[in-house]
């Protein structure tokens, strides 16, 4: 309402939109006109323009989704005298229509235009974890409308991601406003996928602690949406249905109110589902498989408790779901530097899983530049839970061994990571024999130690960039 620019860091349900939508209704301050909203997902604009609405603030939108019709109507409105408080748009809208563009110049030009609002300003960054190109065009808001202030939003973004934020937006003297990322009411924690069905311990879970409230399970793949969704309700009738961004747009919108006004508990998504969806009453966010990054796993696990009631938040981890991202990223059509990041933010997700000793919030808040200390988490993470006794052992010298069995082991050619754990332990497999490996002078040098405890040292090495682990597409 000052005329300045502004950047909002606040963590998921701080109240982010009020921060745009209060000074868009009110009529006193520097500013006057239409806020314009930028806003990444089209659902979610539906969903927001909708909940304007509903508390009689005057809004409209500018999409793909009306028609030719409504879009006419819409900026005639733009241009009339009675102009709506709030005016929502996408990114690529803005890029790809002319006429748009045509149309907030001449509410620049008529000093009506009060400021521009970009929602999930972490898509600008080529370091956010979901970047997007359109976003990163952003900043010719700066340079077409000189003089109209800008306000960036996001609930996920460290000190790089924020910096970059700012400078893509030209917004470098703003005041910045944030609070602390940490959600006290939600408990964290990290489970190994179990051996047998993952889908009957998950509906163990529910049916025993939430069988009548609302959650949200997060699967890596569209077929596994589907797949777990089916099962809950065929083997273990429990209502739940699958979202993803391959479905049509009705079919997506009807699951996603329905969900909302509790017609079913359960929803099985990607991440398509979940930025800036409002209800606030889930209490529970399971990830099926691993998030991409630890921004993501924030991002997803924020759904949980808007409300301010206990939620639980569970990570089902196995190292080997690494390959399929590993796979995903390798064979992206991303720049090499873009695919360096989503390995290191991999790698962090690994860390965050394997780490069974520091506190789960600490680790998370961590990434995010804050300091916390663990005993405010107050037990509320399954590692300031546990009653286990740690104790503290230097392999500094077997993981020396171990990458020198691999080094080894790459003189006759590829090796994968469960070879070179055979390699090490002396296993007796076919494989071993065929490549000769039983007569490297490495082998057998780990012969004493349990498959678990080698399983997680050379993942250890993996995720810490001792060792690098790539996808390669077998012949035949």
């Amino acid at each position: 309402m000052g005329g300045k620019d502004v950047y909002v860091l606040m963590p998921t349900g701080g109240g982010k939109s009020l921060c745009y939508q209060l000074p868009a209704v009110c009529k006193t301050g520097k500013t006057k006109g239409v806020t314009v909203v930028i806003s990444p997902l089209l659902a979610l604009m539906s969903d927001q323009v909708q909940h304007c609405r509903d508390l009689n603030i005057d809004v409209v939108m500018l999409n793909s989704d009306i028609s030719k019709d409504e879009a006419r109507e819409t900026e005639s409105r733009l241009r009339s005298r009675n102009k709506p408080a709030l005016c929502y748009i996408t990114p690529e809208g803005l890029e790809a229509r002319g006429s748009l563009r045509n149309l907030l110049s001449y509410l620049h030009n008529d000093n009506n235009l009060a400021r521009f609002v970009i929602d999930e300003a972490h898509c600008v960054s080529q370091w956010g974890f979901d970047f997007r190109p359109a976003y990163e065009k952003l900043g010719i808001l700066r340079r077409e409308y000189p003089g109209v202030p800008i306000m960036a939003l996001t609930a996920t973004a460290n000190k790089r991601v924020s910096e970059d934020i700012i400078g893509c937006l030209g917004i470098k003297g703003c005041v910045r406003l944030s609070l602390s990322f940490n959600r006290p009411n939600l408990h964290y924690s990290v489970r190994k996928k179990p051996p047998g069905n993952l889908v009957a311990n998950i509906y163990g879970f529910i049916n025993s602690c939430h069988r009548n409230d609302a959650g949200i399970i997060y699967c890596l793949s569209r077929k596994k949406c589907e797949e777990v969704a089916a099962e809950l309700r065929d083997t273990f009738g429990l209502p739940a249905r699958h979202y993803h961004a391959g479905m049509n747009k009705n079919d997506r919108l009807r699951t996603q109110e329905s969900w909302k006004h509790n017609e079913f508990k359960v929803i099985v998504a990607t991440i398509a589902f979940g930025m800036g969806i409002d209800k606030p009453d889930v209490r529970y966010v399971i990830h099926h498989s691993l998030p991409k990054s630890l921004e993501g796993y924030y991002q997803e696990t924020g759904r949980a408790g808007r409300d301010g009631n206990d939620s639980v938040c569970i990570l089902y981890y196995h190292y080997g779901d690494t390959a399929l991202f590993k796979k995903f990223i390798d064979e992206s059509d991303a720049s090499p530097e873009q695919k360096e990041r989503q390995r290191m933010d991999l790698q962090r997700v690994v860390q965050y899983c394997q780490n069974i000793t520091d506190c789960r919030r600490t680790q998370v808040l961590q990434y995010f530049d804050e300091e916390f200390a663990p005993e405010n988490c107050h037990k509320s993470c399954d590692n300031c839970m546990s009653n286990e006794e740690t104790l503290l052992e230097d392999v500094s010298d077997l993981a020396r061994k171990a990458l020198l069995t691999v080094q080894a082991a790459l003189r006759s050619g590829r090796v994968t990571l469960a070879q070179a754990i055979d390699i090490f332990r002396g296993a007796h497999t076919a494989k071993v024999k065929q490549m000769g490996w039983d007569n490297l002078e490495a082998y057998g040098t780990g012969a004493g130690i349990n498959r678990e405890q080698v399983e997680r040292l050379y993942q250890h090495l993996v995720s810490h960039d001792a060792l690098r682990e790539q996808s390669v597409m077998n012949g035949g």
